[in-house]
């Protein structure tokens, strides 16, 4: 065990190290809320109305003197699951779009992209807000409408990568042998693609925490008294000047677990990308 520790290169991982420890803290803290936060995070109590931090409240209490600690902790279950869901929504169907267009070209590739580029001609937080006006406010429908967002880019890049794939001669023999398509897609193609769709889906995830934080930021995602980064930075910045920790503390934990994901993606890349190793 000591020397498997030995022969590990901690330098290489480092970036996933450090971002998976700041995600694992708040996903633990976001799996045991009811035993991690200190309070409930609906608990009204107007004797303690904008209490700035202090030992019974670390965080502070909100304009309902809700504590601030309890509900950020809360929040994040929303958060993580949302990014979870919708990142996991695009990651599947844009990468079988992408692999399905580039395998079989032609006419099926030139209408499955076509339309990939359409929904990719959308600004994200427009397209976002047009599916949630179409299908309702609520944390499904959010986590539906994030999930469609991300599934172009999902397509374009396995699209891409399948087709470098393509042109090596372990498909060839495949097809040779008389394989069939749905084995040469999930034995010989899927598994070669995965490396960049790894990067992409951490980097989906921090954008997926701040779609989710955008929309209820707009009242259009989590709906009060249900806690969510966004809708508390809303709140928070009524009360800037008399109480800037309403703002600050779901801000920090937005710039954390975002902070987290990209420090992932990019300690992924670093080490799945063969022209980055030594």
């Amino acid at each position: 065990m000591i020397g498997l520790l030995n022969d590990f290169d901690w330098q290489r991982w480092r970036l996933v190290l450090i971002g998976g420890t700041i995600i694992g803290i708040l996903v633990i803290c976001a799996l045991f809320a009811p035993w991690v936060a200190p309070y409930s995070p609906y608990d009204l109590d107007v004797v303690e109305m904008l209490q700035p931090p202090s030992a019974a409240h670390p965080l502070g209490t909100d304009e309902l003197g809700r504590d601030l600690l309890s509900r950020t902790i809360y929040a994040a279950r929303i958060s993580m699951e949302v990014a979870f869901i919708a990142a996991s929504v695009g990651l599947v169907f844009g990468t079988v779009i992408g692999i399905v267009a580039a395998y079989f070209g032609g006419f099926v590739d030139l209408v499955l992209m076509r339309f990939m580029e359409l929904l990719f001609s959308f600004p994200a937080i427009l397209l976002a807000v047009v599916l949630m006006a179409s299908l309702g406010t609520s944390i499904l429908n959010a986590m539906i409408a994030i999930g469609i967002v991300f599934i172009p880019g999902f397509a374009r890049l396995s699209r891409a990568a399948t087709e470098v794939v393509l042109r090596e001669q372990y498909v060839e023999s495949a097809r040779a042998i008389g394989m069939s398509h749905r084995r040469i897609i999930f034995v010989e193609i899927l598994p070669n693609i995965l490396a960049p769709l790894l990067v992409e889906a951490a980097v989906a995830f921090s954008y997926a925490i701040l779609l989710e934080s955008a929309l209820s930021f707009l009242g259009l995602g989590a709906q009060p008294p249900e806690a969510s980064w966004g809708n508390m930075l809303n709140t928070g910045r009524g009360f800037m000047a008399q109480a800037p920790w309403l703002s600050i503390v779901p801000g920090a934990a937005i710039f954390l677990s975002v902070l987290g994901f990209n420090l992932i993606g990019d300690g992924l890349r670093d080490v799945l990308d063969p022209h980055m190793k030594e």
